[in-house]
């Protein structure tokens, strides 16, 4: 499992990393029907003592129907239990809804919290192709 992680955290590294956009290219990002983001909770100390509380499938389920609340669909979630940290992927409408509940969260202190959008390799290869066209600042 920590492999799957360590390569889905590589792979979010360099998708997210990989092209320069020109403002068409992130205004039609902006208009997709969904934003997939890759995330990270570190635990506190009361956010590891809640968790202990209950199983670890229904904390699970618990997030699922959080992120539900703020308009999002829990895809996966796994817990690292040497670090302290769920990871997981989860899709939202939009940014707005990805920021509610990355601010809930953070704000309740539990766990802090920090998305990473990603995309999909077929959403990848229309911004690198476009990143071809696309000249960079310091050539404008």
């Amino acid at each position: 499992m920590n492999g799957r992680i360590a390569a889905a955290i590589s792979i979010c590294v360099l998708v997210t990393g990989l092209a320069v956009f020109s403002r068409d290219a992130i205004a039609e990002q902006s208009a997709t029907a969904h934003h997939r983001y890759f995330f990270s909770a570190t635990f506190s100390v009361d956010g590891l003592k809640n968790l202990q509380k209950q199983s670890a499938t229904g904390f699970k389920a618990g997030v699922g129907k959080f992120f539900a609340s703020a308009g999002g669909t829990l895809e996966s979630w796994y817990f690292d239990y040497t670090e302290g940290v769920a990871y997981g992927f989860v899709e939202y409408p939009d940014e707005i809804s990805a920021a509610t509940a990355q601010a809930s969260v953070n704000a309740a202190g539990f766990a802090r919290v920090i998305y990473r959008p990603v995309l999909s390799a077929e959403d990848a290869d229309k911004a690198l192709a476009k990143s071809r066209s696309t000249r960079p600042p310091q050539e404008q």
